[in-house]
Order: structure tokens, then sequence, then C-alpha cells
């Protein structure tokens, strides 16, 4: 299409936002040339369609005779791409306050319109420290004000032991404090999810910085000193400490559109919950289906209403395990499934409703749903999969040595060519192969010896769940802990 350029970057424009750039276009301020005026005037009867039969250069030609030649209209359309490139430009500088006024404090300097600066660096100020969303474009606006300030011509003219530097470093320290922490949360959280390089030898200068601002008062400060400390301790309930100031502070904001800041903060603390329940905490899978209602609620759970699948697979696998009626169970697929993607839909579903017959203990069902969740490449799930596959086969069954060892011994070949691709998971699954064989083979009598050996074993997936199997066969109480 001829001026296909200009047609791509005009199509998106609504109405009123064409009216501005008109308003933009027409301004003899801006010094735009006639043909561009012409030009943008002519194209805005054919937005938003663009027929391709008016956009030829011939009928372009006849409606503005200025612009009569494919070299004119050509020009014409490069001079009209540049100013509508400032215009959005100076759209989008509008809507920055902040920028705009510190622009104008700027103006005033150069003018050495200095009673006008005092005046409104001042207002400019109390605005941004009264602001209860104090993230980092916030320090950083005040650092570049306290700089304007005390480094132009005219404070240099000020000799005084007065006119010192040092609030413009302190601003900039608070700003750089601030910004690293907010990179230190992100770094400590792929550390613990996917095992990269995190280093925080710095943290301690960090928090001594923020340490004024770190108080309720100051929202975003308050929020990632806390999010950093529940994710760098290293027990449950140290963590909990800090997961809990946050907790209540989130919850206290019950009549208030989540800020960016609450909602990166409560990705953080759910991600949190799902850390310490995979430690074998079972208490933080109720906590992480209470972030997951949060966020349904304020609206921040779906994208396009779209659930990710590994989040719903979470949802209902802690909802059985933190032993949720089946009732609610069914209300919380009901809820959550219609927003699976459709291309994993099925295999979810089944997943789901096989762990809700878990739960309502119809056995037989759970494994024919068990049966139709095919993960295919998606190796830990298959591995979730067959583990709940073996639960509900033993539970509907105990006594069927038979295919629960063919199951287990299908389970433990699975592993073995997928050995590479389950990392330091596939020790992990061992374990509960490892162990669900000697709850198969052993008979209660001699149970003992395994027991006490489980009991000291590492926290993996379905340990609880053995002990409680193994405690049964016994017929003696276990003491179950956390390791």
């Amino acid at each position: 299409m001829h001026l296909e350029k200009l047609v791509t970057l005009l199509k998106p424009f609504d109405r009123q936002r064409l009216k501005r750039l008109k308003e933009f276009i027409q301004s003899p301020y801006f010094g735009i040339a006639p043909g561009c005026v012409f030009l943008l005037t002519r194209l805005v009867k054919l937005h938003p369609a663009f027929p391709i039969s008016k956009m030829n250069p011939q009928y372009i030609g006849r409606s503005i005779p200025r612009l009569s030649t494919v070299g004119k209209q050509t020009n014409a359309a490069s001079h009209l791409l540049k100013a509508i490139e400032l215009f959005i430009a100076q759209e989008e500088w509008q809507k920055d306050t902040t920028v705009v006024a510190r622009y104008t404090l700027r103006g005033f300097k150069q003018m050495q319109l200095d009673e006008y600066f005092d005046k409104h660096f001042k207002k400019q100020m109390k605005l941004i420290s009264e602001k209860r969303e104090q993230d980092f474009d916030m320090f950083y606006e005040r650092h570049l004000l306290t700089e304007l300030s005390l480094n132009t011509f005219s404070a240099r003219l000020n000799r005084t032991a007065q006119n010192n530097l040092m609030p413009v470093l302190q601003t900039l320290d608070e700003f750089c404090a601030l910004k690293k922490l907010r990179y230190l949360c992100e770094a400590l959280n792929r550390q613990q999810v996917l095992g990269t390089v995190y280093n925080n030898q710095h943290i301690s200068t960090i928090l001594k910085i923020l340490e004024p601002y770190t108080n309720p008062h100051n929202t975003y400060v308050y929020l990632f000193v806390n999010v950093y400390r529940m994710m760098e301790e290293t027990t449950y309930p140290e963590s909990s400490i800090y997961y809990g100031l946050l907790k209540q502070f989130i919850e206290k904001q019950k009549n208030e559109t989540p800020s960016p800041a609450l909602c990166e903060a409560a990705d953080y603390a759910l991600n949190n919950c799902l850390r310490w329940y995979n430690k074998g905490y079972e208490e933080a899978g109720t906590e992480y289906l209470w972030w997951i209602e949060w966020k349904r609620k304020n609206n921040l759970l779906f994208e396009n209403e779209k659930l990710m699948p590994v989040t719903f697979r979470n949802i209902i696998s802690i909802a059985v395990i933190s032993k949720l009626s089946a009732a609610e169970i069914e209300n919380l697929i009901n809820t959550y499934a219609p927003h699976l993607p459709l291309e994993q839909h099925d295999t979810y579903l089944a997943f789901a409703k096989g762990l809700y017959n878990y739960s309502a203990k119809k056995y037989k069902q759970a494994i024919r749903f068990l049966l139709q969740a095919q993960a295919k490449e998606e190796v830990v799930f298959n591995c979730i999969i067959r583990q709940w596959h073996f639960k509900c086969l033993y539970k509907y069954d105990p006594n069927d040595t038979d295919a629960l060892l063919v199951n287990l011994h299908s389970f433990e070949k699975y592993l073995l060519r997928n050995k590479a691709a389950l990392h330091n998971r596939f020790e992990l699954y061992r374990l509960f192969t490892q162990y669900a064989l000697l709850l198969i083979k052993h008979p209660a009598h001699t149970l003992n010896e395994p027991l006490k050996d489980l009991q000291e074993q590492k926290y993996f997936p379905a340990k609880l769940w053995l002990l409680q199997q193994f405690t049964a066969k016994n017929k003696k109480p276990v003491h179950i802990a956390h390791r």
C-alpha cells in the first residue's frame, strides 16, 4: 500500500487522539510544513479503513494539488511521520507530572528565576514525599530534583559551607539501594527456583540505608524489605515472621485496587508459600490457596482469561493434600478449569478429576481419570501423575501386590529414562519408589526398621503419605517431623 508506514502508525489512533493530533500538527508553534497538514487532513477522513482505492498516488494527487507527485507525497509523509512521533512523545511526557515539574524547574533555573524555582521546588519535594507509593521512580525523581537545586550555576555562585553536595549523594545512595534491593529480591527468587547465581554481599548496607523508610507509611520500601527478609530466611518459622508482616499489610488494603507494588509483593509471597510447601510444610499450602483466592478476587490471577496449567495443578494438589472436602475441591475445579488453555485443558482436567475422586475415596474412578491424563513430554508432571496413580492403587487394594509392583517397576524405568531431564528431582522420586517398595514387601511385624529410616529421611514428595501408610500397616503412631 502507498504510504504504508504512515497508515500503520495512524490505525491504532482513536477519534479523540486523532483530534489532538490534528491540533498538534496545525499549531504554528511546531513549524510543521503545510504539506503535512494537508496530508493528515486527507488521511483522517480515510481512517481507520484506509481503502486501497483511495490511497493510490493519483487519487491523493487529485485530492491535494500541492502533493501531485509520488515524490512530494513521500516527502510529506516522511515529515508527517516524524511529527506524529513527536506528538506521541509529547503525550507520554505530559502524563508524567513529576517529569513535567522537573523540566519546569530546570527552565526556571536556566532563566535564573530563583524565586520561582525555590517556591516550586519546595512544593514538588513535598508532593513527592507525600506519595504513598515511594518506589524507585520517586526516589530517583527526588535525587534529580536535589541535584538540580545544588548543582546549577546559581548554586555554584553560593560558595559557602551551606552549599554542600551531601544531600545529592544521600538521595543517590537511597535510590540505588532501593533499585538494587528490588533486583536482589528477583535474583534470590530465581536462585531458589532455578538455581541461578546470586550474591548478597551488600545487603546489610542496603538495608541500613533504607532503614528510615522501612515502615508502613512508605509502601514500596516496606514491602520489598520484608519480601527480601522473608525469602532469605532458611527456616520456616523465621521466614513466617516477615511473611506475616506482608500478609497483614496487604490484608488491610481491602477497599483499594492493589497497586503494582502490592501485586509484585503478593507474587513473591505466593511463591514463598509454594517453596515451603514443597519442603514439607503443609500449612504453607493453605496460605498458597489464600493468595490464589486473593488474586482471583482482585482480577490478578488470569491473563487474558487464561490460567497457567501449573498453577491449576498446584491448586488442586494442595487442596487434596490439605484435606479440603471433596465439595470444596469440586468447587475449585469448576472455578478454575474453564480458564485452562484449550490445548492442555483435557489432560489437566483429567488429573484434577483423578485427585477429586481420590479425596472422595472413589479410588477406582480416580485411577481411570489419572490414566486419561497424558502429559506427553512434561516429565515432572508425568512423575506427579504416576505417584498419584500408585497412591490410588494402594488405597484401592493394598494387598494386590502384583499390580502395585508392576506399577512401581514401570515408574522406576520411567525415572531412569528421564534422569537427565529430572535433574535433582530424580533422587526425590527414587526415594518414593524405594520406600513404596518396602511398604508393599515388608510384613507388618518387620516395618519398625524401615519406618525409623523413613522418619529420618529428608523430605521428598509424598513422604508424609508414606509415613501414614506405614503407620496404618504397623498399627503404631508415628511422630511426623519436618527434615
